[in-house]
């Protein structure tokens, strides 16, 4: 599917730039909410067009109305439906961030034959077959800004992998992918596992022995040049937890830092053990 405002096509194109439909109007009304526990923004749309013909191919189904979008900062790039007149739709936590660009549009659901809307231009002779996907209407491109970065726990963009190849209480890390890969040894891996579903006692112990030195290589590989990895997924939420939490790649002390990254772990496990001590004795 072709966007663009200087693309021809062989059938009349109801657009604000274009006279091949005349007297017709698209006018759209974009608004868009930041919900700040979750970072999940949620875009509103109101669209009113004047054409007969494919105000009732609309309402008939045979065309929908939505728009492209376009997010430089997170990559984000899709051609969503919404409702008409009115829609809403909520995109993943993260998913838009910074300059977002949203070309609003209505193209066919449906196969249409004999397309020949009311009050096309002269040079459009005849009636014409429409393709499922075929542009009917473009308006003007509009711009938002969201301005929340979404910061996700810092665990979700670890994985943890067992290993045959490793000695008994090694572990190894790997940052070339998506997510930060840290492999142990097939034991350790069953250990881990059965704490993490315990208690939090034993999930923030796991925090503790496992994320503190990854966290802190991985801090350490990034200083040393964050461009090698910025086509791997797991660096913008990296980098946006750094931002949040006040870590400095120029400046980086790998203990205090790791430390932040995680919610000061350490003091977490004291007061879960406290709390714990303090309930058996009840």
């Amino acid at each position: 599917m072709k966007i663009s405002e200087r693309t021809s096509y062989p059938y009349p194109l109801l657009a604000p730039w274009s006279d091949d439909i005349l007297p017709a109007n698209i006018t759209t009304h974009i608004n868009f909410r930041e919900a700040k526990e979750t970072g999940q923004v949620t875009v509103h749309c109101e669209v009113t067009i004047d054409q007969p013909d494919i105000l009732k191919l609309l309402n008939e189904g045979a065309a929908v109305f939505g728009c492209f979008i376009k997010c430089t900062e997170t990559g984000f790039r899709r051609l969503q439906q919404f409702g008409f007149p009115k829609g809403t739709h909520s995109f993943a936590p993260g998913a838009l961030l910074g300059r977002v660009q949203l070309r609003p549009m209505i193209w066919a659901a449906e196969a249409i034959n004999s397309y020949s809307p009311v009050g096309k231009h002269l040079e459009f002779n005849g009636d014409v077959n429409i393709d499922v996907g075929n542009i009917l209407v473009m308006d003007h491109e509009k711009v938002i800004d969201v301005m929340q970065a979404f910061v996700s726990s810092i665990e979700s963009i670890f994985e943890i992998e067992a290993s045959s190849s490793l000695e008994e209480g090694e572990f190894e890390i790997d940052t070339m992918s998506d997510r930060i890969t840290i492999r142990v040894d097939e034991k350790a891996f069953e250990l881990i596992q059965a704490l993490r579903q315990t208690d939090d006692v034993s999930r923030v112990a796991v925090m503790n022995s496992l994320y503190v030195p990854t966290i802190m290589e991985v801090l350490s590989q990034l200083a040393s040049g964050s461009e090698e990895f910025n086509h791997y997924r797991w660096v913008e939420p990296f980098l946006s937890r750094c931002e949040a939490v006040g870590v400095d790649l120029n400046n980086l002390d790998l203990m205090t830092d790791s430390q932040k990254l995680l919610g000061q772990p350490f003091l977490s496990l004291k007061l879960l053990v406290d709390d714990a001590l303090t309930g058996s004795t009840k």
